[in-house]
């Protein structure tokens, strides 16, 4: 996924207000380093559309092509580090999620907890998902499709939007990818245990032949890679749960 603070490609980004402030077990997060404390909303308002570099197309390109594969757990959420500048459009700030690695799938190394990144917030602390990935949930346990981050250590990140898929109370799997897109439509009806089982499949050394890869684009994009996202005429959607309430961290006094 092309990041607009990251890389200089630009989200399109809807026009949506915000509406709780961050506190936690009663606690604002605020900026460090003596700055005044900044709410933050806690829970995105809105969803930020972006093109994506990766697109799988079933369970075999997504395993194929992950660096980790792990099932996790998350244990804590915090905010993360700040990126960009008024000068490039904005200053965004990312949110930290510490997954308690459950089950790492194939020969990888890994610490027991591991920080994976997510978005995010904007400069007046307003919460916002990308795409389909809705922010993560202290206690939220699924698989994991990951990679480790190119610009900063010791974080992880999703292959793309869809390398993520949650496991619900009843089994069922809450998957980040598009609902329309091919990779939804190849996992279907499985639940998690169907989707460990294929994970497991595939990654035993005699099926091996069976994974596929899907390459990174090269560092430089194509201009139809860079150019913004087409605009469809429609206000973009808010998440669920969301509240349209017009009270957005830092308005009205």
């Amino acid at each position: 996924m092309v990041k607009a603070s990251a890389s200089g490609a630009k989200w399109k980004i809807a026009v949506a207000v915000a509406v709780a402030t961050a506190v936690i077990g009663g606690t604002a997060w605020a900026g460090g380093g003596g700055e005044p404390t900044r709410q933050r909303d806690t829970q995105a308002e809105r969803i930020v559309h972006g093109r994506e570099t990766l697109v799988f197309k079933n369970v075999e390109q997504l395993v194929g092509s992950s660096r980790y594969v792990i099932k996790a757990t998350v244990t804590d959420i915090q905010p993360g580090r700040s990126v960009g500048s008024v000068e490039e459009g904005g200053v965004e700030q990312a949110r930290d999620v510490t997954l308690r690695v459950d089950v790492k799938f194939g020969k990888i190394t890994l610490p027991a907890t591991i920080v994976l990144e997510e978005w995010g917030w904007d400069e007046t602390g307003a919460g916002y998902q990308v795409e389909n990935v809705a922010w993560s949930k202290v206690g939220d346990k699924g698989f994991y499709f990951l990679k480790r981050s190119d610009d900063v250590p010791n974080r992880f990140r999703l292959m793309n939007t869809q390398g993520r898929a949650l496991e619900a109370a009843d089994g069922s799997l809450v998957l980040s990818a598009d609902p329309e897109s091919e990779l939804t439509a190849d996992i279907g009806w499985q639940d998690a245990f169907d989707l460990e089982q294929r994970i497991r499949f595939l990654l035993q050394p005699e099926n091996k032949d069976q994974l596929q890869t899907v390459d990174e684009p090269p560092v430089v994009p194509s201009p139809s890679q860079s150019a913004p996202a087409p605009e469809d005429g429609a206000d973009e959607p808010f998440p669920d749960d969301s509240v349209d309430d017009g009270s957005e961290p830092g308005a009205g006094g």
